[in-house]
Order: C-alpha cells, then structure tokens, then sequence
C-alpha cells in the first residue's frame, strides 16, 4: 500500500486508489471506492464512476473511525484483487 500525500490531502492505493482523505477544520473526510453500493445512514454522498461507487462519509469522533474500517478494508481488498 501507498499513502501520497499533498497538503491536506491524502490517497491510498494499490495500483487504484481505493480511499482518499481530505482534512477539514472540524473533521476528516473520507471518500472510500467500493465495487457496490453499500447503504448507510453515515454516508452523505454516493456517487458511481465506471465500475466503483465512491462514498462519502465525516469523520469526527474515533467510533466514527471504527464504523467505517470494514468499509476501508473491503475497498482495499478490492483494490488488491484487481493487481492480478
């Protein structure tokens, strides 16, 4: 896994990026691209591009942390599975 980072801003990748993270004034905000559309009332945005669904959620608190870490390692094992 890569981290490229440039002011407030940081991807993660594989050879795709699979999350990216942009920090705010009063929180993170953590864009995580999925093979699916993953419903939950924590995402303020989804959105498509080809075959990946990018969703949006705030990180404010480290439970919030914690509730999207099986999201970010859904789209890192999907990231991975396609360098094959």
């Amino acid at each position: 896994m890569e981290v490229v980072t440039r002011n407030r801003y940081a991807l993660f990748r594989t050879t795709r990026i699979f999350a990216d993270l942009t920090v705010m004034r009063d929180a993170l905000r953590v864009v995580i691209h999925l093979g699916r559309k993953a419903g939950a009332p924590y995402f303020i945005k989804i959105g498509r591009s080809g075959n990946r669904v990018s969703h949006v959620v705030l990180v404010r608190t480290a439970k919030d942390l914690r509730t999207i870490i099986p999201f970010l390692r859904e789209a890192f094992d999907l990231a991975v599975s396609e360098e094959s």
